[in-house]
Formats: C-alpha cells, structure tokens, sequence
C-alpha cells in the first residue's frame, strides 16, 4: 500500500493523527481508520501533508496531531481476541458512501469501502479478522500475509425509519425474484428444457416455442 492511495481518505476531513507505539512503529489514523507505517521512515505531520500533495497554503486548514499510541488499540499481528471474517458480494451505496458487508458466522457488520480499497492492491493475500478491543468495541483487522495492515472501525449505516424500510423493500423484492426464476426453472425443466421462443438457426423464423412445449409434455 502506498501512501497516495489514502490521499483522498484524510483529505475528505482535513484530519489526521499520527500514533507512534512504544517500539516506535507508527499508524496513520483519521478517527475511523489506521493504517500501518511499518517499513516507512519515521513520518511527522508535515511529510504526511507532503506526501498527500497538500499545498503550503492549504496545511493550515489541517488538523494534524502526533501522539502515543492509544493502549485501547490492539495494533498487534495477532491476538487472543480474533476471529476471522468473510467479506459478503454485498456492497450498499448509501447517501455518498459506499459500504461493504462482512459476517463473523453470527452477525453482519458494515464497514466504509473507502477505507479497505487502498488494501486491494495484493487482494490473494488479504485477510479480514474481527478483533475486540478490551473498551468493548470490536474493529475489522486487515492483514497482507501475517502483517496487519489496517484496523478499521465499523460505521452505523443512517438510523432514519424510511431507510430501513427501503432496505427491507430491497430484500422482499429480491427474495420474490430469486422465487420467480426458480418458478421459470421449473417451467423449462419440465417443457422443452430451454427457453421458450428464439430464432431457428436454419431459417431464422421467429419462435414461440409453444409448439415444442406442448410435445414435450405430451
């Protein structure tokens, strides 16, 4: 992961934090994401801004901040309180964000795709874990190989009724498309075992597939 890939992440809020652990690794953070330093030279915040393109001009519109690392953060490789994650083909667009789902087996968690895209770059080795924080909260761990990369916090999606509802209406729609091709599975298997109608090959006559239907059940 390069730096320029989180650019645009921090420059949305015009925020960051730099956290520096006792080994003196080092996390880039914007309050809902961290990203890991390890292998970079040591960074203070005006490389950071550099780095992102910010101009002289523009950096005082920043709030920059350079910190120990917080000790509610397990920032770790691994931990006693991991379990591993399963990214869903789900992914919702909601408002100006983009959120994409993950399941631990027992619940589903959203999380802002934004921040995991930087991380996609070596997708074959990237690995999503849930790690509970001692506070009680939990964060999505994302690993290359057995590094850890970045710890994202989850987001809570837009707690107006009339979205909830929406999303519901998505799913029972949904559900009845899924109840309707199955039906018209049924249909084919039981006719001619191919769509009804089409083009004969032979003499390009347009087909009802009627005919044919009406054999087969015969």
């Amino acid at each position: 992961m390069k730096l320029k890939t989180i650019a645009s992440i921090f420059n949305r809020n015009k925020q960051l934090t730099i956290y520096t652990t006792e080994s003196g690794e080092q996390w880039l953070s914007n309050g809902m994401a961290m990203y890991s330093l390890r292998g970079m030279p040591y960074m203070e915040s005006e490389t950071i801004l550099r780095i992102f393109d910010v101009p002289p001009d523009k950096r005082s519109k920043w709030f920059c901040n350079e910190s120990k690392m917080t000790s509610t953060v397990e920032y770790e490789d691994n931990t006693e309180n991991e379990t591993g994650m399963e990214p869903l083909n789900v992914k919702i667009e909601w408002l100006d964000d983009k959120y994409w789902f993950f399941q631990d087996g027992k619940k589903i968690y959203g999380f802002k795709e934004e921040y995991i895209k930087p991380l996609l770059d070596e997708p074959d080795y990237l690995t999503y874990h849930k790690r509970e924080l001692d506070c009680g909260v939990f964060v999505l761990a994302c690993k290359i190989g057995f590094e850890i990369k970045a710890i994202i916090f989850p987001c809570a999606l837009h707690k107006e009724k009339k979205h909830t509802e929406e999303i519901e209406q998505i799913a029972r729609l949904y559900k009845s498309m899924q109840l309707e091709q199955t039906a018209n599975a049924d249909y084919e298997f039981y006719g001619t075992n191919e769509q009804p109608g089409g083009v004969d090959p032979e003499t390009g006559e347009i087909l009802d597939g009627q005919e044919s239907f009406g054999e087969e059940l015969l």
